[in-house]
């Protein structure tokens, strides 16, 4: 009897917990259908507003395609301005169907139609004008006919006198090279040449006395001595001679802080640096003069060439070695 008892008690326990799953399944499926149906009025709703940018979208393209022409401007600008709304479209797909975000969505929609609206209205305001430039030049390019008959007469007149001018600027060149080739003569002839030259180091004392030397280390002045020729051309007075001492490795000694300078070789018109330069007081006959230069860096040792400058000819040339 007492096995019976339980057996009952069980089964009731057995059919209660049955009816509670059939519950829990029938609440489960019942949430199920409903998240179904938000899902799906969701989808429809988002695909609702896709339809809507993509016939917006399209029908902005197609109005800009409609209003292309043969001008390059134009087209360029009508591309730039479907990029844009390209780049536009891409953002309101990501705010669809990555953000789920529809109001944003549909405002941005409205802002692409009013953009676009703007872009046609670029178009059009830049077609029209271009419209009105082309009428322009359509009036331009009539009188430009009318004036391009006076001009080439006016060409031609021109023409006869610049080739007058070319005559007269190729005469002017020729004795203008004539002059110069004179001048240079003439200043050439006025050089005052060299026959003599000594060269000779010394070394300075601290009273100011100068002693021979030979040797480079100990040498702290040059001297140049020279006699020149007797010129009869040249005007007798003050007269410059530079000193350009060329060391052994090609190099000339100068040191603008202590004499040095440059003159132009009226021979080939080249810019020469000099060592030290000095006036000779001249009376055309032969006469001695001497340059000297005072330096404080030590000159290496070998053999140096000596040039004389005079009135920018190189009017001698000689040889001085240090030990």
């Amino acid at each position: 009897m007492k096995s019976k008892n339980n057996l009952a008690a069980w089964a009731i326990i057995a059919i209660i917990a049955l009816i509670g799953l059939n519950g829990y399944q029938w609440f489960t499926n019942s949430q199920l259908k409903s998240q179904n149906i938000r899902q799906s009025s969701e989808l429809v709703e988002l695909e609702k507003v896709q339809a809507e940018l993509d016939q917006d979208y399209n029908n902005a393209l197609e109005s800009l395609e409609h209003m292309r022409g043969d001008n390059k401007e134009l087209n360029n600008l009508i591309e730039s301005q479907k990029t844009e709304l390209r780049s536009q479209k891409d953002k309101i797909n990501n705010l669809i169907w990555t953000k789920r975000e529809l109001k944003k969505a549909k405002e941005e929609i409205a802002n692409m139609n009013s953009r676009a609206a703007q872009y046609v209205a670029e178009v059009t305001q830049l077609r029209e004008e271009n419209e009105l430039l082309a009428a322009s030049n359509s009036e331009l390019t009539q009188q430009n006919a009318t004036l391009s008959m006076q001009y080439q007469n006016e060409q031609r007149a021109r023409e006869e006198i610049e080739e007058a001018r070319a005559v007269l600027a190729s005469e002017r060149e020729r004795l203008a090279k004539t002059n110069e080739e004179l001048d240079v003569k003439v200043d050439m002839a006025n050089a005052i040449k060299i026959n003599f030259m000594k060269v000779q180091g010394y070394q300075k004392k601290k009273d100011g006395k100068l002693k021979k030397k030979k040797k480079a280390k100990d040498i702290n002045v040059i001297e140049v001595c020279f006699t020149t020729e007797t010129n009869m051309v040249t005007a007798p007075g003050a007269k410059e001679f530079q000193v350009r001492l060329i060391d052994p490795l090609g190099e000339t000694i100068a040191r603008e802080d202590m004499g040095s300078g440059i003159l132009t070789n009226k021979l080939d018109n080249t810019q020469v640096r000099y060592t030290a330069s000095g006036v000779v007081d001249y009376n055309n006959e032969d006469t001695e003069g001497c340059v000297r230069w005072s330096f404080s860096d030590r000159l290496p040792k070998g053999e140096y060439d000596v040039e004389i400058y005079n009135n920018g000819f190189n009017v001698g040339n000689g040889t001085y070695k240090m030990k």
